[in-house]
C-alpha cells in the first residue's frame, strides 16, 4: 500500500486512532495538510508541550527542511526508507500520502531512531473494524529482526557452514527448525534468515516465546480472538500468525509447547490457514515459519512428549548451531567484539586465553559475553591471568579441573603457540566408549535411538555395553 485512504474530516480530527498510532508507533511523527502546514506532532517530539502546540498550523519547513513533504503532495507517491539527519540525529524516515477520493489531502511523516521492536506494541490495539488503518499499519510499522547473518560472529569452519546453510534456507519457503543449546545465538540466525529472505523489501518479523506465554493465553496469542470469545475479550485482536503477514514468525522454545497446542499448530501448518478464537472466518497463513529449541525434539518424539508429525513438519530444513566448545578458535574474536561493543579493552595473558579456550562453556556465547562485561568493570587496566580465569569460571561446587576437564598446567608464553602442549591421544577403546556414552546421553538413555545415532544395531550396542561393564569389573 502506498497511501492512507482517509476522509478530510478524519484527517483533521484530533485524539482519534490516527493520533494514537503516531504517538505509539514512532519516535517522532508529523501530520501535515495539503498546504504543508503542521496538523499534529506526536507526543514526545519535544520535551516542552507548549513548543509542540506553537508549531501546529505553521509550515512544516519551520520544523523540517529536509524531508520531501511537498514532493509527496505533488506526486501522491510515498517516499520511504529515507536516511536523514533530523533533530541532530541520524534516523530513518518515511512519508506517506493521505488520500481522499483520489486527491492527496495530507502527508504522514514518521521517524524511527531507536529500537524497531517498539513498533510491535500497537498490534494488539488495532481491531479488524479499523480497516482504514490496517494497510497503513502493515506498511508503516515494518518490524525488522535487527540481525543479519553477518552478526553471527566467527571464522571457524562450523560457523561458515552454518551461515551458508542459513542463506540457502532463506531462499526456501519450507519451515526451518533451529536447534542449539542455550546461548548459541538462535535468535541471531533466525533474524538473519528473515533479513536474507526479505532483502530489499519490507516484511514483518514477529516472535513469540512459547515458554513465556501461559498455556491458556497461547492460542489467543497465536491465532487472535474475536470480541466476546472469552471473559475479558472486550475487543477483537489479531494473533501473531496474522500480524506476521507475508513476513516471518519465530516460534521460540517450541519444545515447551503443550501437546494440545502442538496439534492445533500442526493443523495450521498443514492447511496454511487458521481461525481466530471464537471466529469462523478462514484466514490464510502467508508467513514463513521458523522454530527454535534447545531441546532434542527427536528424543521427545520418541518419548511422546512432542508430536513426531509436527517435528517432521517443522524440520523440513534443520539447522544445528554449534556450542562454543566446538568452535574454541572463535573465542579471541568474540572477546574483541564484545570489548568493542562496550568501548573497552582487556589484557589477557597467553595462559589466560588458553584456559578460556579449554573451558567447556555451558552457557556458550552468552556466558562469554557476560564474562567480558564483568571483566571490563572489575579488571579495567589489570592484566588478566589464568588465576583470574580459575576464580571466575569455577561453577558451583565443581573444582577447576572438573569444569575444564583437564589439569590447569598451561602457563607462560609457550602456551600461546602450542595450545598448552599436545594432549595424550585416546586409544580406540576409549574413543569407542566415549562415542557410546555420548550417544546414550544424546538419546537420554533410549538405547534404540542411541544405536541408530551410532549407525549400529541394537544388539551390537548391547554387546559393547556388556564388554565395557566387564572391563570395569576387571579393573576393580
Amino acid at each position: 500500500m502506498e497511501a492512507l485512504q482517509l476522509s478530510r474530516e478524519a484527517l483533521h480530527q484530533r485524539g482519534g486512532l490516527l493520533d494514537q498510532m503516531l504517538d505509539k508507533l514512532f519516535d517522532n511523527a508529523i501530520l501535515v495538510d495539503d498546504q504543508c502546514r503542521i496538523l499534529y506532532l506526536s507526543k514526545g517530539t519535544f520535551s516542552d508541550p507548549e513548543q509542540e502546540a506553537a508549531l501546529v498550523g505553521k509550515p512544516v519547513r519551520a520544523l523540517d527542511r529536509v524531508s520531501p513533504f511537498d514532493l509527496v503532495l505533488r506526486t501522491g507517491r510515498a517516499q520511504t526508507d529515507l536516511v536523514l539527519e533530523l533533530f541532530g540525529r541520524r534516523c530513518v524516515s518515511s512519508l506517506y500520502p493521505v488520500v481522499d477520493g483520489g486527491y492527496t489531502i495530507g502527508v504522514v511523516g514518521v521517524i524511527m531512531v531507536r529500537n524497531p521492536n517498539r513498533l510491535k506494541r500497537l498490534f494488539s490495539t488495532i481491531s479488524k473494524e479499523d480497516s482504514a488503518f490496517q494497510g497503513l499499519y502493515r506498511d508503516m510499522a515494518r518490524t525488522e529482526s535487527g540481525y543479519g547473518l553477518e552478526d553471527y560472529l566467527g571464522e571457524s569452519p562450523l560457523v561458515a557452514d552454518l551461515r551458508e546453510k542459513a542463506r540457502r534456507a532463506a531462499e526456501s519457503e519450507e519451515s526451518i527448525l533451529l536447534i542449539g543449546e542455550t546461548g548459541t545465538g538462535k535468535e541471531i540466525i533466525a533474524g538473519g534468515i528473515h533479513g536474507e529472505r526479505h532483502r530489499g523489501s519490507a516484511a514483518p518479523y514477529v516472535t513469540i516465546n512459547c515458554t513465556a506465554i501461559p498455556e491458556n493465553l497461547l492460542e489467543s496469542e497465536l491465532f487472535g480472538h474475536e470480541k466476546g470469545a472469552f471473559t475479558g475479550a472486550t475487543e477483537a485482536k489479531m494473533g501473531k500468525f496474522q500480524l506476521a503477514g507475508a513476513g516471518d514468525l519465530l516460534l521460540d522454545e517450541i519444545g515447551d509447547m503443550s501437546l494440545q497446542m502442538q496439534s492445533k499448530l500442526l493443523r495450521v501448518l498443514e492447511s496454511r490457514a487458521f481461525e481466530r478464537v471464537g471466529g469462523h472466518t478462514i484466514i490464510p497463513l502467508n508467513a514463513g515459519i521458523i522454530a527454535a529449541t534447545n531441546q532434542n525434539l527427536l528424543v521427545m518424539s520418541e518419548q511422546r512428549t512432542f508430536r513426531a508429525d509436527l517435528y517432521y513438519r517443522l524440520s523440513a530444513l534443520e539447522l544445528h548451531l554449534p556450542p562454543l566448545r566446538a568452535r574454541r578458535e572463535d573465542i579471541p574474536l568474540l572477546i574483541d567484539h564484545f570489548c568493542g561493543q562496550k568501548g573497552g579493552k582487556l589484557r589477557l595473558t597467553p595462559a589466560a586465553l588458553c584456559a578460556l579456550q579449554r573451558y567447556s562453556w555451558p552457557g556458550n556465547v552468552r556466558q562469554l559475553k557476560n564474562l567480558v562485561g564483568r571483566w571490563l568493570v572489575f579488571y579495567d587496566g589489570v592484566q588478566i591471568t589464568e588465576g583470574h580465569v580459575e576464580d571466575e569460571l569455577t561453577i558451583g561446587q565443581r573444582s577447576y579441573n572438573e569444569a575444564f576437564g583437564v589439569p590447569p598446567q598451561c602457563s607462560g608464553a609457550a602456551g600461546m603457540w602450542n595450545g598448552c602442549g599436545p594432549a595424550r591421544p585416546r586409544s580406540l577403546e576409549e574413543q569407542e566408549r566415549q562415542a557410546v556414552e555420548d550417544a546414550l546421553e544424546y538419546a537420554q538413555g533410549n538405547r534404540a535411538l542411541a544405536a541408530r545415532v551410532l549407525g549400529i544395531s541394537r544388539t551390537a550396542l548391547y554387546q559393547k555395553l556388556e564388554r565395557f561393564q566387564r572391563k570395569r569389573q576387571e579393573m576393580t
